[in-house]
């Protein structure tokens, strides 16, 4: 079997048994890719937050960012990195930053656009969280 498979096990066993994040974690958080077509940034924010879990029964999360490139541009900057690696792309990306203005009686948000360069910590040759976006 090849060595991608068993890095995917070894990460889904970890991240049950402790909480590692994961890649899929990190897709679903961080990755809408083509951008979902929603015309105010905020109406997006409030949107994909709730759409992706991280607004939910007033357990709002207060920041989120969204990067809208093809993950195979991010996965490449993991490949060949001993975990825990932090790695920050060339390239600029378009990103929605998503901050929360409200959580009562509904989670609110704000949106804002960036071309920003992108941040990731990687595990197991993948990207598992987003560190932060660099103008």
């Amino acid at each position: 079997m090849s060595s991608l498979w068993w890095t995917t096990i070894l990460l889904l066993a970890l991240s049950t048994c402790y909480g590692v994040p994961t890649y899929q974690d990190f897709l679903h958080k961080h990755v809408n890719f083509p951008r979902t077509p929603i015309p105010s940034n905020a109406a997006y924010c409030n949107v994909m937050m709730a759409r992706r879990g991280m607004s939910v029964h007033r357990r709002c999360k207060p920041l989120n960012t969204f990067v809208h490139t093809d993950p195979t541009n991010l996965n490449t900057l993991c490949r060949n990195q001993p975990n825990r690696a932090l790695r920050t792309t060339q390239q600029h990306f378009r990103v929605t930053v998503c901050k929360l203005i409200r959580n009562r009686p509904t989670c609110t948000y704000t949106g804002n656009q960036f071309n920003h360069r992108v941040r990731v910590g990687c595990w197991g040759g993948l990207p598992v969280h987003l560190d932060g976006t660099i103008a």
